[in-house]
Order: structure tokens, then C-alpha cells, then sequence
């Protein structure tokens, strides 16, 4: 049988774990809320918090250039809307390691050694499918960088140069409509630019 000095001691660390139990529901209540505005699952909207991204804005005003705008969703989205001549390379052909391949065909085959390497701007429709993209971009990155000489290795390059279009397609168009895609986009993609200068990358 537990003695009286005991007892206050045990009610103050049941209200302690009461406390911390309550303040871990709130922060769980209150990402999922984040995680369903941003059109995310949990997982996805805390990747997103580690993946550099750039506004409608920010491409609007030239802060990144030259660009390369990739689509990551699918056929069927990308045959209704995309944003300019975007190429497309779905989320799916990504994960399955053949969607890379593809993106390094489409800066190979824009890129000459003269230019500034472009940066890879990820689009999907609201950004989920984008930060999945990048996060496997990013782990080929990694797994390039341990095998150094292996042909691989550029991919490297590229994944330090893709960012991600926050609020995706739904957000571009809510500021550019398609008919403008053309003029907004002539200054800042890779095609239209010669020599640029160095492009800075927004910071995670």
C-alpha cells in the first residue's frame, strides 16, 4: 500500500503525462489539419517541409532561371491542361527509377556547355505528387553520389537543381491563364535563354 507523501507525487505525474499526451494530440490534430489543406497526406506535407520549392510569384518575376518545367501527374490530367510545353513524366514512371532516365534526356537534350545548368521545376496539381518526385530525385542523388565514376553520377547534378511548384498547376492557373502561359514563361525557360547568369536555388 502506497503512503500519503507518495500519492501527491504519482498525481502530479499522471497530470504531467495527461498534459504531454493532450499537447501530442494537438500537434498530430493540427498537422493532419495542415497536411488536408495543403491536398497532402501527413507523410507528404512533412517531406514538403525539407523540399525546395518556388512560388507562382517567383517564377512570374524571374527569380529562377532558366527553367524546365516537368509534369509529374497523368496523361489523362496532362492532356486536359499543362502549363506551356511542359514535357511530361508521370509520378509513377519516377518511382519506378525509368522517370529519372527520362528527366536526364530532357536537360541533356537542352542543355549545351556553354549554358547554365537549368533548374527542374516539378509540377503536379496541388504539389503532393511534385514533393514525391523531388524526394525520389533526391535519393538517386544519394545513392550516385556513394558510387562516384558510375555514369549515373550526373543525375547528381540535376537533383541539386529541381525545385518544386508550390500549389502546383491549381495555383498557376489561379494567377496565369493558358493563353499567357507562352509570355510568362519566354523569359525564364532554358529554351530562351542564352548564358544566364548563375542561378541561385531557394534554401530548404
Amino acid at each position: 500500500m502506497l503512503d500519503k507523501n507518495a500519492k501527491p507525487g504519482i498525481n502530479r505525474y499522471s497530470r504531467l503525462l495527461i498534459a504531454i499526451m493532450g499537447c501530442g494530440l494537438m500537434s498530430v490534430a493540427s498537422l493532419s489539419a495542415f497536411a488536408l489543406f495543403h491536398h497532402m497526406d501527413i507523410l507528404t506535407f512533412i517531406a514538403s517541409l525539407n523540399t525546395k520549392q518556388v512560388t507562382v510569384a517567383q517564377l512570374q518575376q524571374g527569380k529562377l532561371k532558366p527553367v524546365i518545367l516537368i509534369d509529374v501527374r497523368s496523361p489523362e490530367e496532362y492532356a486536359e491542361d499543362r502549363i506551356g510545353e511542359s514535357p511530361l513524366v508521370p509520378i509513377i514512371d519516377i518511382e519506378m527509377g525509368f522517370g529519372v532516365k527520362q528527366i536526364q534526356s530532357i536537360v541533356k537534350a537542352r542543355v549545351k556547355s556553354d549554358r547554365t545548368q537549368p533548374i527542374i521545376v516539378l509540377y503536379c496539381a496541388r504539389g503532393g505528387r511534385s514533393v514525391k518526385a523531388y524526394k525520389e530525385l533526391e535519393k538517386v542523388a544519394r545513392s550516385s553520389q556513394e558510387s562516384a565514376g558510375n555514369e549515373t553520377n550526373k543525375i547528381k547534378d540535376i537533383s541539386l537543381n529541381v525545385v518544386v511548384l508550390s500549389g502546383g498547376i491549381k495555383a498557376w492557373r489561379q494567377a496565369v491563364p493558358a493563353p499567357k502561359d507562352a509570355q510568362i514563361l519566354a523569359p525564364i525557360t532554358f529554351r530562351s535563354s542564352i548564358k544566364s547568369p548563375s542561378v541561385t536555388l531557394l534554401s530548404e
